[in-house]
């Protein structure tokens, strides 16, 4: 039996060149690979910048491995990925974003994890580098998702706890498992990373978390503003499977009874705790109840205009500007 696997490095990329540049660089320092049979794949999302020159240019001297070009002209992410997993070669393929800085033995600890022919699906540490103004006061890490940071504890957990879905700056997936379980959700532009995750746990998938798996996700000072974070969370909430997602639920005005409860739950708290509630205890409730409207208000679009649910929310999810 070979002692290493061999691994396709993924990466979707639409308009930040000069980031994707820093995260060549960084994948091009991995160590420890000199063993590994690597390539790795990035797919331009249909980018109107100079994204193909600079992976041109990082070809001419790249050692890590092959590196590829691969376009995609349909605007999605969940497009870039599937065309990445159709062009890739490997037996293991290694997702991560084009912003992102690599711990310099990533792919070796992936290789070393995957030498386990039961473990079909991983994930590990996304840990945020903060701007130089640093981490607002009203931030809490229960918040984290929304600026793609991810940090379980430095305990591996397999099984992972029922909800975890690896996010796509740090997911590892066995190919044979897309056979078993299809592609990621076309139909998803925002979050199907969680929901092939969520997939894979009702197929009975072996799914690790892995806290040496560590790669390093910058915040954007942009991104930093309560604004964006209320908007992340309005559409985190919107509902892509309307009908699947009722099944077997009590529903009141056509919603899920217990999204009304949590609403309630954490209204009365923000206006009776308002004097006296940490900063970010009371933003990290705040955020839910826009989250939970996100859903009420997705569930009425489904039942009143039904025709052009599906387009609302593709409109709707999708980034302007690389913001939401």
């Amino acid at each position: 039996m070979s002692k290493f696997v061999s691994i396709s490095v993924i990466i979707c990329t639409w308009n930040r060149s000069d980031l994707l540049k820093v995260t060549l660089d960084s994948l091009h320092n991995q160590s420890g690979c000199e063993k590994l049979n690597i390539e790795v794949v990035i797919v331009d999302n249909n980018s109107s910048d100079d994204t193909r020159l600079i992976i041109e240019q990082a070809a001419l001297n790249w050692k890590l491995g092959q590196l590829c070009y691969a376009f995609e002209p349909r605007q999605g992410k969940q497009f870039a990925l599937n065309t990445g997993i159709k062009v890739s070669t490997h037996s293991v393929l290694a997702f991560s974003d084009d912003d992102v800085v690599f711990s310099t033995d990533w792919l070796l600890k992936i290789s070393q994890l995957f030498q386990d022919k039961t473990i079909d699906l991983a994930g590990g540490k996304t840990l945020l580098i903060w701007p130089n103004t640093g981490q607002p006061s009203w931030f809490d890490s229960r918040m984290s998702a929304i600026v793609a940071g991810v940090n379980l504890g430095d305990q591996k957990l397999d099984p992972p706890p029922a909800q975890y879905a690896p996010a796509g700056t740090n997911l590892i997936v066995k190919r044979d498992l897309f056979n078993r379980v299809g592609l990621f959700s076309e139909e998803h532009f925002r979050h199907m990373d969680y929901e092939f995750g969520m997939r894979c746990h009702r197929a009975g998938v072996r799914i690790v978390y892995d806290p040496n798996l560590v790669v390093y996700a910058p915040v954007a000072s942009e991104i930093l503003t309560k604004r964006y974070f209320r908007r992340w969370s309005f559409k985190a909430g919107i509902d892509h499977n309307y009908q699947e997602s009722i099944t077997d639920i009590a529903l009141f005005l056509r919603v899920p009874r217990w999204v009304y409860r949590q609403i309630f739950v954490d209204f009365f708290y923000l206006v009776t705790h308002f004097w006296q509630t940490e900063k970010s205890e009371f933003f990290h409730r705040e955020l839910r109840i826009w989250r939970h409207f996100g859903t009420v208000v997705s569930c009425w679009r489904a039942q009143l205009t039904p025709q052009h649910y599906l387009k609302w929310v593709e409109r709707y999810s999708q980034k302007k500007n690389n913001l939401y």
